[in-house]
């Protein structure tokens, strides 16, 4: 291949959490790459506020490693209420859009493609097609997250003609780019389904510092009791409450069940459900988080979606299959297909609570040989589909 200069368009880039940056970095050190270069935003993700050594006075210009990173001016999220994220989404779509019509008309023909990394705010799909054809290269979407389901899910969406704009926005995203890079089987065939352009599943890898952790690793935890782990977001899309209730009126003897994220519902659920064998840890990672994972027996994966949302992978999957851990999934769709077709866990797809409970009690049926195994197959697919030089990889054999 000849050599590239491609450019990342995110809304979240590193010291954020995201997988975005292990591709990056990755992409960066490959020789036939002569450069990456990120524009994003000034990172905020979950700090309510800008985070240490960043304001709204810059840096706005970075070099990490191999990566130059440009960032614009944004109203960071000072809270997890609508209104604070809605002014992050719009900020970031305004001053991305003005810098990067600027920055187009001036770097014409100096880039091969535009890869944009479409979380939410999923719209940003747009503006990384507009600054594409300013800059005279290919372009990409990398699809993170669908509206308006997700919408639907996580806030709530009554208003039918405010959810079919939406829907037309996005469904008319689809049809802008060269390529579209799905992160699950089951959204590639929905997209091939659909739109006659390329389409290619590109999974999601995890962040480079969980990698580090895994490596380092110590033994696994011995137990006099049986953990169960749900790791990741705490919002109303992934049935907290649910898993909460459920593991309290499943009264297993001589269980915990820990609790880590950040989401609008931790405070309150915290509160309501305050019992001796449930750790709510908030918000962790690094050496504290590893600690979580190296104990655990069990790691709980829930997803409440709506339509196409359900054909998205959450990135903890990721994670939760490098840990070699049988999975209880509480989900429909491209989740629960992939734990079934690998063998990696226990499934529910149906949301009643009755049903729940029985997954927490079948979990104990499993001899030690059936969780190991579902444990090995996590890994086994983690290797060869979620490690960063294969989707890295995958992608340049694309362009």
């Amino acid at each position: 291949m000849e050599k590239n200069k491609i450019i990342i368009y995110t809304p979240y880039f590193y010291p954020e959490p995201f997988p975005i940056n292990t591709f990056a970095k990755e992409l960066s050190e490959r020789k036939n790459i002569d450069e990456v270069l990120i524009i994003t935003s000034l990172p905020n993700y979950r700090k309510y506020g800008y985070y240490e050594g960043y304001n709204i006075a810059g840096p706005y210009s970075e070099n990490i490693n191999k990566l130059k990173i440009k960032r614009v001016p944004v109203i960071p999220r000072l809270s997890n209420s609508t209104f604070s994220i809605f002014f992050f989404y719009l900020s970031f779509l305004l001053s991305s859009l003005i810098y990067l019509i600027y920055f187009g008309i001036l770097n014409r023909g100096k880039y091969n493609h535009v890869l944009t990394f479409c979380g939410s705010p999923v719209f940003i799909g747009y503006i990384g097609f507009i600054f594409s054809k300013l800059i005279g290269s290919k372009s990409s979407l990398w699809i993170q997250d669908i509206w308006p389901e997700a919408i639907e899910t996580t806030i709530g969406l009554k208003n039918n003609m405010i959810r079919n704009f939406i829907l037309f926005l996005q469904n008319r995203m689809f049809t802008l780019c060269d390529i579209l890079f799905c992160e699950s089987e089951s959204l590639s065939n929905y997209l091939k389904s659909r739109y006659s352009k390329k389409v290619v599943t590109l999974y999601n890898p995890i962040r480079e510092e969980q990698i580090i952790f895994n490596h380092q690793r110590k033994e696994i935890v011995l137990n006099d009791h049986i953990e169960y782990s749900y790791i990741g977001n705490m919002g109303s899309a992934q049935n907290i409450e649910l898993i909460v209730k459920s593991f309290l009126k499943a009264k297993i003897l001589n269980s915990k069940l820990n609790m880590c994220g950040d989401g609008n519902l931790l405070g309150y659920l915290s509160k309501k459900y305050e019992n001796e064998n449930i750790n709510w840890h908030g918000w962790i990672e690094g050496e504290k988080l590893d600690e979580i994972f190296n104990k655990t027996d069990f790691l709980v994966m829930s997803l409440n979606s709506k339509g196409r949302q359900s054909l998205i992978i959450p990135s903890k999957i990721q994670t939760y299959f490098m840990k070699k851990k049988p999975i209880l999934c509480i989900s429909k769709g491209a989740c629960s297909e992939l734990i079934k077709k690998n063998y990696c866990g226990l499934v529910c797809e149906d949301f009643q609570e009755f049903n729940v409970i029985d997954l927490y009690k079948k979990s104990l049926q499993l001899t030690n040989d059936e969780k190991e195994t579902m444990g090995q197959n996590a890994y086994n697919f983690y290797k060869n589909n979620f490690t960063k030089e294969e989707i890295v990889n995958k992608f340049l054999k694309v362009l």
